[in-house]
């Protein structure tokens, strides 16, 4: 039992998940007065949701710490299919639920899921395994195309009919692991281009025959563009005020660029007034305009209450982990633990930035969580999980450098024996050969 308890892995990683877990606890509760008004239940019951979160979040990732690495290597594959089998499952009326005005999730057994997140982790998984079996022949672009784009380009279209952001991460994720792990650059170069060149051409072909046309986005190939029109108005309300001085524009515009705008503001104004050190804990204002101040920008909540200390803080985090995880890939000698370990590193760093950027509005609103740290749900358990494969890879680093340290141990141990034994033989020789001639003398 006391085993059981005396967990492995790198010491700075777990305490970071604990760091997460009480800035989530303390900001979720601190932040959910639009979420508990808008849900008619107390501020307490949200402070128990989230707890609750944190706990099964906890129970995730000691799951997946305790699965040995040869289960994940195993079942890559599967665990992949399985994910693109969930989002399949996004275009079955029975199954789908709409999300915030998106059809993100399914509902199984009583439960809505966010598939995404799944096919997240998924795609991580399929890298790593198609990177250790395949890894030598991707020179080839044929054989790049076949073994790594087509994969995670069909996750990629099956996403971005409803959330145009999460494919390009999954994208990015993917670009970056392969990077990393020094695939062709000639390849990646061409990937880059032919993906431009889709992109361009999507989104003409949005222009010409669905934009402005509802009709047509409901129905057959449209689908598949409904989300192009939230993207573009994504980016005219980010840009649009840099470059129009606002009034310029009708009382009409001004209003409808207000409205689309309005949550980027509002996160603006919170983290303006946090200053160095913030309002103090429970002392926030925004929270009552910022109706997602609990999610897709608890980050702003987190810099008005604790201020830019605050922020700072959890942005070292963040690198402290991503740093952690790159040291960590760089004692891997396989390939598949490389790539998983700096493969789960990125998505949750470039997920927190993400959310950081789009906080402090250098990038549009994307609609990304604050990785452990936003109000619970399917990514909080997935990202969990994604902690405890990191730590299920450090945990077996750590017993194959036991093991390494005992040989070496024992070799050291057999060579003093041997240099012992060597000596008494020399010297039981000598004293021979002086008893032997000592009576001549």
């Amino acid at each position: 039992m006391k085993q059981f308890w005396k967990l492995k892995g790198d010491r700075v990683i777990w305490i970071i998940v604990v760091f997460f877990a009480m800035i989530s606890i303390a900001a979720v509760f601190s932040s959910s007065s639009f979420l508990a008004s808008s849900r008619g239940i107390s501020k307490v019951a949200i402070f128990m949701e989230q707890t609750k979160s944190v706990l099964m979040g906890f129970l995730a990732l000691l799951i997946c710490y305790l699965i040995p690495l040869r289960f994940y290597r195993t079942f890559s594959f599967v665990i992949f299919g399985s994910s693109v089998f969930l989002l399949l499952l996004l275009f079955l009326p029975g199954f789908r639920v709409e999300i915030n005005g998106a059809i993100r999730g399914i509902r199984l057994f009583g439960r809505t899921f966010q598939v995404f997140e799944f096919a997240k982790i998924g795609v991580i998984l399929y890298l790593a395994r198609a990177l250790e079996i395949w890894g030598d022949d991707l020179d080839d672009f044929k054989q790049f195309a076949l073994k790594i784009l087509l994969p995670v380009g069909v996750v990629c279209l099956l996403i971005m009919q409803n959330s145009f952001s999460s494919a390009l991460l999954i994208g990015l994720i993917s670009f970056l692991i392969l990077f990393f792990m020094n695939v062709s650059l000639k390849n990646l170069g061409i990937t880059v281009g032919i993906l431009f060149i889709i992109v361009l051409m999507m989104f003409l072909t949005y222009h010409a025959f669905f934009a402005g046309r509802p009709q047509r986005l409901e129905s057959g190939v449209g689908k598949l563009f409904n989300r192009f029109g939230t993207v573009e108005g994504r980016l005219t309300a980010h840009f649009q005020k840099e470059e129009e001085d606002l009034e310029n524009l009708s009382r009409t515009e001004q209003q409808q660029l207000m409205d689309k705008d309005r949550q980027s503001e509002n996160a603006k104004v919170a983290i303006s007034e946090g200053g160095i050190f913030g309002k103090g804990p429970g002392k926030s204002t925004q929270r009552y305009s910022l109706s997602m101040a609990f999610s897709d920008f608890i980050y702003a909540f987190i810099v008005e209450e604790y201020g830019l200390m605050g922020g700072i803080f959890v942005i070292l985090l963040y690198l402290i982990f991503l740093f952690r995880c790159i040291r960590l890939c760089q004692r891997c000698k396989a390939t598949y633990s490389s790539v998983l370990i700096v493969g789960l590193a990125f998505l949750i760093t470039t997920q927190a930035f993400l959310h950081i950027l789009v906080n402090v509005r250098i990038l549009p609103i994307t609609g990304h969580t604050l990785p452990l740290i936003s109000h619970g749900g399917t990514a909080y358990l997935v990202l969990s999980g994604a902690f405890g494969m990191i730590l299920s890879v450090n945990k077996q680093l750590e017993k194959q450098d036991a093991l390494e340290r005992a040989a070496r141990e024992a070799q050291e141990a057999a060579m003093v024996t041997s240099i012992a034994a060597a000596d008494g033989y020399q010297n039981s020789t000598e004293t021979t050969e002086y008893n032997y001639t000592t009576p001549d003398e």
